[in-house]
């Protein structure tokens, strides 16, 4: 099994964040990742959002899944950003039928819209949505018109965003990046129980959802859906598989996930397929080498949980337990309309890059 550890890549990139921070400030005000910023040009032409967002029930929910064999160096580690241009675009053309994918962006999100990216940054694990991709989807917000300072990149707590190699930015010029940090808002129930809501999810007008794949004990495998265990106050309390079933279908079907959800793409350029028994959980990754992207939470984690399978299988697992764990919670979140569990109601379109 090939296997990505990342105590000596963790180092650098934060290092390389904390380099690079100045380039990023001084060149276009945007905070994540190792590169500097590419200068892109809006596009022009704008269409209606309502020709490119065709969600389930009134079509199929399209999945795009691209694979580019040579997104990761040779050390399994780092990530190629040239290659996560070419995934990005080819999945957002294809998401939304739009050959340009700077109009794309444009038709998707609106320049007076602020919008919120919630990344995966746990502290019990050693790999995270990798900033260079998401570096990227910040670069084509602003390139489809959004101020820099209307975008946040969050998950649960700023520290850990930070030990991912995120630069935290809670005020400043550019791209703003922090945690909830325990600002919550009362007012919801999740499996019959009082929750509160992140208040940087609260402020936005739209969600960008970037997940990590990762394997799950309780749950059988982890995506979109469940990232959202950051964005709550007490994912401590549905922590045993009964709860953890009806809670991740019930907190994306809550108003402020579900209306405000505009797009998910999945990181799956590494993928997690055995959690350990002792922390830290999710310590190992192969290549996946893939992305997701969907506008469909459902739609997407259902083909995921396939290439999660195969991907398990092909290194000489076996998948059936989890996999039949992870179909019980998105049953349900099909059955509350979070998005379709019908594979008829899907449409995968693969893309094969590299």
């Amino acid at each position: 099994m090939s296997k990505v550890c990342h105590h000596e890549h963790n180092a650098l990139l934060r290092a390389m964040s904390r380099r690079d921070f100045v380039e990023l400030m001084a060149l276009a005000g945007l905070l994540v990742g190792c590169r500097p910023i590419r200068q892109m040009v809006p596009a022009t032409a704008t269409p209606a959002a309502k020709y490119t967002i065709r969600k389930y029930p009134d079509g199929k929910s399209r999945v795009v899944r691209v694979h580019y064999a040579g997104s990761l160096g040779s050390d399994d580690t780092t990530v190629v950003p040239e290659v996560v241009d070419q995934m990005l675009d080819a999945s957002i053309t294809k998401l939304t039928g739009l050959d340009d994918p700077r109009a794309a962006w444009k038709a998707l999100f609106s320049p007076k819209e602020r919008v919120a990216i919630k990344v995966n940054t746990i502290r019990n694990g050693l790999f995270w949505t990798h900033p260079p991709l998401v570096l990227a989807v910040t670069e084509r917000l602003v390139a489809a018109g959004v101020p820099p300072e209307q975008i946040v990149i969050y998950d649960r707590e700023s520290d850990e965003l930070e030990g991912a190699g995120y630069v935290i930015n809670k005020d400043g010029t550019g791209v703003r990046c922090y945690g909830t940090d325990l600002k919550y808002t009362e007012g919801w129930k999740v499996a019959g129980r009082d929750v509160r809501l992140s208040n940087i999810l609260l402020s936005c007008d739209a969600l960008i959802n970037m997940p990590i794949l990762k394997s799950h004990v309780l749950c059988g495998f982890t995506f979109a859906l469940e990232n959202h265990y950051g964005t709550f106050d007490r994912p401590s309390a549905f922590h045993d598989t009964f709860d953890m079933v009806r809670a991740i279908a019930e907190l994306n079907a809550l108003p402020p996930i579900k209306d405000r959800t505009r797009l998910i793409i999945g990181d799956a350029l590494t993928v997690c397929l055995k959690e350990a028994a002792s922390f830290p959980y999710w310590r190992e990754a192969v290549r996946g080498e893939m992305i997701f992207m969907s506008f469909d939470p459902v739609a997407l984690d259902a083909i995921a949980s396939q290439s999660w399978g195969k991907l398990v299988a092909d290194h000489g697992g076996n998948p059936e337990s989890a996999t039949s764990l992870a179909n019980a919670w998105l049953k349900i979140a099909g059955e509350l309309n979070v998005g379709t569990n019908n594979p008829d109601d899907m449409e995968l379109v693969e893309v094969g890059l590299g």
